[in-house]
């Protein structure tokens, strides 16, 4: 995916998760933003490897500009609906006060 195609994501952190993720990223000799890049992949390929391998619609995919009947949306609801019932693996961590 060249740079013209990503997706921008703005993201509220607490400064100090943000810390420890600018340490991580420069002791793998990323950016932070690469690095919460790559653990996102990790999570992914996590979910994937536990519940089997995620399809995107090609409407859903960035780019596509077509419309999507009331039918198609109905069952995508009803299947994201279905994987939010379904228990996934602890959090990743936890932030002590």
């Amino acid at each position: 995916m060249c740079a013209m195609e990503q997706s921008r994501f703005t993201l509220r952190i607490h400064p100090l998760i943000m810390a420890k993720m600018k340490y991580i990223a420069e002791t793998n000799g990323r950016s932070v933003n690469k690095e919460i890049e790559q653990i996102l992949k990790w999570v992914i390929s996590d979910f994937e490897n536990k519940r089997g391998r995620i399809h995107i619609d090609e409407e859903d995919q960035p780019g596509f500009r077509g419309t999507r009947t009331n039918k198609e949306q109905l069952r995508r609801l009803e299947e994201q609906a279905q994987m939010r019932s379904r228990p996934i693996s602890s959090a990743l961590f936890k932030i002590n006060k």
